[in-house]
């Protein structure tokens, strides 16, 4: 026996609850206030608003943060 197929024998199976792929979208998101204080986040999810949504829950809280534009990282 070689020593690969000994290394093979001895690999764990993948675990069975491994999904099958990651988030759809990767963002890099702006944000910015009524003031023009501006904050980038990063948000990843299923659809552009949800990789969206991820990237404001980021941001500091009792701000009014509105969208000012985003960058797909990765994506479909």
């Amino acid at each position: 026996m070689s020593s690969a197929t000994a290394l093979a024998f001895q690999l764990p199976a993948a675990p069975s609850s491994v999904p099958g792929r990651m988030n759809a979208h990767l963002l890099n998101v702006t944000f910015e206030t009524p003031g023009g204080e501006r904050r980038s986040a990063i948000g990843g999810g299923e659809s552009v608003a949800e990789a969206i949504a991820a990237a404001r829950g980021e941001l500091p809280a009792g701000v009014d943060w509105a969208l000012a534009r985003w960058n797909p990282l990765y994506g479909e």
